[in-house]
């Protein structure tokens, strides 16, 4: 019997090479969910992958009175990522609908709480953690740092107040106590609106 087209080491070889991104397929994929006006983010969300994210949410504003479907999937983001994204899904003038699957974490909480509907995966996780931070410099450029990451975090929780419709200081708790949220829970706690 011979071997299945594809199945052997180069053909494996192969298909990880078209799935890749910046690959003809890959590209063809996200143009093609573009088109349909879904907006795909997953991985490490960096200030780079922030800001493409954010022009690619305001051109399909820009272009359409459709919502938009923002596909989250293993996603995780600091709390300034987190903020910037969800400043920019606020002002839209066209609904952003979210689902996610794996593990959502950091600041990628904040952007799917944001959403008008938030649908998590059957298997999902929402991850509460403030990612680590690192400041170097003398005394006072520390402290201003430390000072300015602090109100940052408070903006990022009073905003998840308000997606959750909790007070601010459960919500800060919640992130301190029970820091893995699977879907049922993600539900009741405000975070998500169903589990799909």
């Amino acid at each position: 019997m011979s071997p299945r087209p594809g199945s052997g080491p180069e053909g494996a070889e192969r298909a990880e090479l078209r799935a890749r991104p910046g690959s003809g397929l890959f590209d063809d994929v996200r143009r093609s969910l573009l088109a349909r006006r879904i907006v795909l983010v997953h991985g490490l969300v960096d200030d780079a992958f922030a800001a493409e994210t954010a022009a690619t949410l305001m051109m399909l504003d820009a272009t359409g009175d459709d919502r938009i479907l923002l596909r989250l999937t293993g996603v995780d983001a600091s709390v300034q990522q987190g903020l910037v994204l969800m400043d920019v899904i606020s002002v839209l003038g066209v609904p952003v609908d979210l689902a996610a699957a794996g593990t959502v974490a950091g600041g990628a909480v904040g952007v799917f709480a944001v959403g008008r509907h938030r649908t998590l995966a059957a298997h999902a996780t929402l991850h509460l953690r403030e990612p680590d931070g690192a400041v170097a410099g003398r005394a006072t450029e520390i402290e201003r740092a430390v000072a300015a990451e602090a109100a940052q975090r408070d903006r990022f929780f009073a905003r998840l107040a308000e997606c959750t419709g909790r007070p601010h200081e459960i919500v800060q708790q919640d992130w301190r106590v029970a820091p893995y949220l699977e879907p049922v829970d993600a539900v009741a706690l405000g975070y998500a609106d169903d589990v799909g």
